[in-house]
């Protein structure tokens, strides 16, 4: 989405030359893109000489903030603007708050997707394939929102020196609302620029994980093949092997291979038990994560049922382990005694 970098208002020959920005929204049907457009505008008294300019090709140009102060002033209505004045801010406010709908829509939104489509990953996905996808559109959209930000920057300067030259209630309201919108969406470009970069780490920081659990998981069984090949060639050290088979037997040339036989198959055996005794966990399946969160949450659940009731503050306490009353220090021996009180 391109976006253009209008320039400030000026004062020339006698009127008020300035530059409002808008997008001209696509046929869904024709599968359209939105272009950007830029209304130069040129006031001066009573009259207002507009020229549209359309950053793009499109069949049909279909700028609906404009769109709308036409139907005002057709109407003649108690809302129509009354003054020239009045229909500039109105042109102002509809293409900025037409301008902001796209905005959330396909820059502020494009980030959530991101956001879902991290979130919902397949467990056993090649996570280096998805962080290259997920980059490429990071890259993408933060370059959106980088010019998004100049774009409102640019509205915020006009903005400024429209109501400087401007007068008239009602258009410092619409354009104070403007002004207000676009601190808004600043705010908001902030917080989606911060969101990206945050989805950005914790992809990186979800890759090293699983990367450093793979070269952990390969590792692991590199050192069990290892050893058991330590044990085979201790053995095979031991009995001394050689082509002519086992020494000290007679008339047996199938020794060396009956012996290599009988290694390997215990150097199988060795792998196995050495994997199933002394390998790596298995990943956690959902099964597991439900019934321990079901777990949790009963303890949970205990706890503050036991909280409500105060079992915990009445178990286990008892008489001598709280400190004495008044009655204990009068007498120790276990004697009633009837306390009379002098009346007043």
């Amino acid at each position: 989405m391109a976006i253009h970098t209008a320039q400030v208002p000026v004062r020339v020959a006698g009127g008020l030359l300035f530059e409002l920005l808008g997008q001209s929204v696509g046929d869904p049907a024709g599968d359209e893109d939105d272009i950007p457009i830029v209304l130069r505008a040129w006031q001066a008294q009573n009259f207002l000489i507009t020229a549209l300019h359309v950053k793009g090709s499109a069949t049909n140009i279909n700028v609906i903030g404009v769109t709308e102060v036409q139907e005002l002033l057709s109407a003649c209505g108690s809302t129509a603007p009354k003054s020239i004045h009045e229909v500039v801010a109105h042109l102002a406010s509809r293409l900025a708050r037409w301008d902001d709908r796209l905005w959330r829509k396909y820059v502020f939104g494009a980030a959530d997707e991101i956001e879902v489509k991290f979130v919902n990953r397949r467990n056993q996905e090649d996570l280096n394939l998805l962080c290259i996808i997920f980059n490429q559109d990071i890259r993408r959209l933060a370059t959106q929102v980088i010019r998004v930000k100049w774009s409102l920057h640019a509205r915020e300067e006009i903005i400024f020196e429209l109501l400087q030259y401007l007068r008239g209630t009602a258009t410092r309201f619409l354009l104070e609302g403007i002004r207000k919108d676009t601190r808004q969406m600043i705010e908001e470009q902030e917080a989606v620029r911060g969101r990206l970069f945050t989805i950005q780490d914790v992809m990186q920081s979800t890759v090293r994980a699983w990367l450093q659990d793979k070269s952990l998981r390969i590792t692991h069984n590199l050192t069990i093949f290892g050893g058991c090949g330590l044990i085979l060639s201790i053995i095979t050290g031991l009995f001394g092997i050689n082509v002519d088979g086992i020494p000290g037997a007679k008339n047996t040339p199938y020794a060396f291979a009956l012996f290599s036989g009988l290694l390997f198959v215990i150097g199988f055996m060795l792998i196995i038990v050495g994997i199933v005794y002394f390998g790596l966990q298995k990943p956690v399946s959902d099964e597991q994560v439900q019934v321990r969160k079901l777990e949790l949450q009963q303890l949970v659940s205990m706890f503050q049922h036991e909280a409500e009731t105060h079992a915990k503050v009445r178990e286990g306490v008892l008489r001598s382990d709280l400190p004495p009353r008044a009655a204990d220090l009068i007498y120790d021996n276990g004697d009633a005694c009837l306390l009379i009180s002098p009346a007043s």
